[in-house]
């Protein structure tokens, strides 16, 4: 079985990360995809103070009805900050059919280098990078090419930033995430506080 990890804060979930989703399943032909959102981002700051159970909601809500996405609460149940080595790992001892491909931006996936023990990570599994136009990846990735996948993947110019000072300044979000979402951010009375 092919099987999609999707990991992030989700600080919200919108419609860039649903969107590449899909077309990342479709391309490469995975059974379904994985949503984790992470407790304790350890490669940066987690805004607004939004918690993991409201992340993990959130998500939850965006992917209802579509049964190959999935939402897993493995990181936001630990209480220590995750890594996705362990993630992974986990994964794999609970279900060693699976081929885990790791779905990540450009960015982070050049950062990788920063993650814990990286280059057991990259020796695990594979990864499906979404990339703009002109992106390149560094050389220090060489060895590693064929474990690594560039997606076909849209741009889509929405990110969590502009949705959470959207909210924070009265700005309309319709149409940047699921309506569901949407509902519940005002519901809860999320990314209302100043920074």
């Amino acid at each position: 079985m092919k099987v999609g990890l999707f990991g992030g804060t989700f600080n919200p979930i919108h419609i860039g990360h649903l969107i590449n989703a899909q077309f990342i399943r479709e391309e490469f032909n995975l059974d379904f995809i994985v949503f984790i959102p992470t407790k304790y981002p350890v490669h940066k700051e987690l805004e607004d103070n939004v918690s993991a159970e409201h992340r993990y909601q959130m998500v939850k809500l965006a992917i209802q009805g579509v049964d190959y996405f999935k939402v897993s609460r493995l990181e936001i149940d630990r209480e220590k900050p995750s890594y996705t080595i362990y993630t992974v790992e986990e994964i794999l001892q609970k279900n060693p059919d699976w081929e885990l491909f790791f779905i990540i931006g450009y960015d982070a996936f050049n950062e990788i280098n920063t993650w814990k023990e990286w280059k057991r990570l990259l020796m695990t599994i594979d990864f499906i990078i979404m990339k703009r136009p002109g992106d390149v990846l560094h050389r220090r990735f060489k060895k590693y090419m064929s474990r690594i996948h560039c997606a076909n993947n849209p741009v889509i110019d929405v990110s969590s930033s502009v949705i959470r000072d959207r909210v924070r300044s009265g700005k309309s979000i319709k149409y940047l995430l699921p309506g569901r979402v949407e509902q519940y951010i005002y519901k809860h009375g999320l990314y209302k506080s100043e920074r």
